[in-house]
């Protein structure tokens, strides 16, 4: 079984949910294991968490696996400071 492998770098603001979203629903569709590179995210907003929440509940509920390869620390930090770390898998 291969993977899908989702890079986010840069500033991953609100401006990116739209084209965001729309690959997560095709990443939904093929119901492969996800891996997230996060590494080089120098910026991101509620926006952009709260779609990957939904992202992760979504996977979560199709049994499907979802990961990070590496992840910022400001992600980290943005994502502990609005309570989501747990939900991102990243406590």
């Amino acid at each position: 079984m291969s993977e899908v492998n989702i890079n986010l770098e840069g500033v991953v603001t609100i401006a990116k949910v739209e084209s965001l979203h729309a690959e997560f629903e095709e990443i939904e569709k093929k119901a492969l294991p996800v891996s997230i590179n996060a590494q080089s995210v120098t910026r991101v907003d509620t926006a952009v968490l709260q779609l990957l929440v939904a992202f992760f509940r979504s996977l979560a509920a199709r049994d499907v696996s979802i990961s990070w390869s590496g992840v910022s620390d400001e992600l980290r930090a943005s994502a502990k400071l609005l309570g989501l770390a747990i939900d991102l898998k990243l406590s």
